[in-house]
């Protein structure tokens, strides 16, 4: 009887029943749940993914074929601006100047020390030959001559100082006018006038930009460097103009990015009309030629020469 009591009371317990309100847990309660993920057609934006995929075109960026960010050759304060964005500029044309400060102090105290240096490299020169003279006459020796002349020769010597000292002083006043690197479009104006600016750290003052061509950078599979080839024409879709336009690519980058296993292909667009703008949403579509295989296209070149001969 006492072996079998604590029996009892495991199974009681263990059973509870409705009154001890005690319930045991689901078979699989305690079981991890593992995701299943959804299919990739039915993932977020799956449908223009897809579409875009099966139809062979991929989002790239546009971006202008030239730019420069320009910025002051010297520190000082801006005195003029005289573009504003949105204006066409020429190459070479004067875009902002800066304050000259004591660069013109600096020019004359260099003029003044070159006509300083003058008057004594005039005065050498006059003693030399003085000095020549009498030795002409055995009055003095050849050593006072000697010390003469390298008197004078110094005196030569400091002008030439002087004068590159000029050089250096009026290029450094030219230095508060900066002028455009390209012919392009004002795309951002930062400073304005009254502001400080310097030269370091580099102050970028004006943004230039070329808009009469883009490029346009696009990644592609990898898989698609065996049918892309520079001189392959592709097509842009510019959706926010419903725009198409044809596009020759360029250049193939040299690498590979490891993680999305795309490569950048870049090509150029033409914009004579002035439609376009950097930033722009683009679809980037490989027509029919673009994938033509390189080794087809040789073939179809080589069987086009035999047919001509």
């Amino acid at each position: 009887m006492r072996r079998t009591l604590p029996l009892f009371f495991g199974l009681l317990v263990a059973c509870g029943g409705e009154e001890g309100g005690t319930t045991l847990p689901a078979p699989d309660a305690s079981a991890p749940v593992i995701p299943v993920p959804a299919p990739a057609d039915e993932g977020p934006g799956a449908g223009k993914a897809g579409k875009v995929a099966t139809e062979g075109r991929y989002v790239g960026r546009v971006l202008p074929r030239e730019a420069a960010e320009l910025g002051p050759k010297m520190s000082g304060t801006l005195t003029a601006v005289s573009v504003d964005e949105g204006d066409m500029v020429k190459k070479g044309q004067v875009l902002f100047r800066v304050s000259p400060g004591t660069m013109r102090l600096q020019v004359d105290s260099a003029a003044a020390a070159l006509d300083g240096a003058s008057l004594a490299r005039d005065e050498a020169l006059r003693e030399l030959e003085r000095q020549q003279k009498l030795a002409a006459k055995g009055s003095v020796s050849s050593v006072v001559v000697e010390r003469t002349q390298a008197n004078y020769d110094a005196a030569v010597n400091a002008v030439e100082r002087a004068q590159v000292g000029v050089s250096m002083s009026k290029r450094a006043l030219g230095d508060t006018s900066v002028t455009s690197p390209i012919s392009g479009v004002v795309a951002k104006k930062l400073k304005n006038v009254g502001e400080t600016v310097t030269m370091m750290p580099p102050t970028t003052v004006l943004v230039i930009q070329d808009q009469s061509a883009l490029e346009l950078r696009v990644r592609v599979p990898e898989n698609k460097l065996r049918v892309l080839r520079p001189g392959s024409e592709v097509v842009a879709h510019f959706s926010a103009l419903e725009l198409r336009r044809p596009a020759r690519i360029d250049r193939i980058m040299p690498t590979i990015d490891p993680i999305t296993r795309t490569i950048e292909v870049v090509a150029e667009v033409n914009n004579d009309d002035d439609l376009l703008r950097p930033g722009m949403y683009v679809e980037v579509e490989i027509g029919a030629e673009a994938s033509k295989p390189a080794y087809e296209a040789d073939a179809a070149a080589d069987k086009g020469e035999e047919a001509e001969r």
